[in-house]
């Protein structure tokens, strides 16, 4: 391998890691926040059969209905970065595999 091969792989390698730094720990900070504000084994235990969809939706539709502003704005924005996450991680792993073919 030369050297500029050498140093082009570690160049990309950072860019990558970076693209997917920001967007992780987004996403890491929002999910925190969401389960610290949320009784996850309180929603587990008061949800309905997984099996009856119709049901499933109208429970959570109803408990995020039911919930302060500050709940909802947590959600709303942990799953905005969510989305962008993952938005990001297949930008990413898309030109990973551009920079890898040429």
């Amino acid at each position: 391998m030369t050297l500029t091969q050498k140093i082009m792989k570690k160049v990309r390698t950072i860019f990558i890691l970076r693209r997917l730094a920001l967007p992780s720990a987004v996403f890491v900070m929002s999910v925190a926040i969401i389960v610290s504000t949320v009784s996850v084994s309180n929603v587990i235990a008061n949800m309905p059969d997984l099996f009856n969809i119709q049901a499933v939706i109208r429970f959570f539709v109803t408990a995020f209905a039911h919930t302060d502003i500050v709940i909802k704005s947590a959600l709303v924005a942990g799953l905005v970065f969510l989305a962008l996450t993952l938005k990001g991680a297949m930008e990413s792993k898309r030109l990973s595999m551009r920079l890898e073919r040429a």
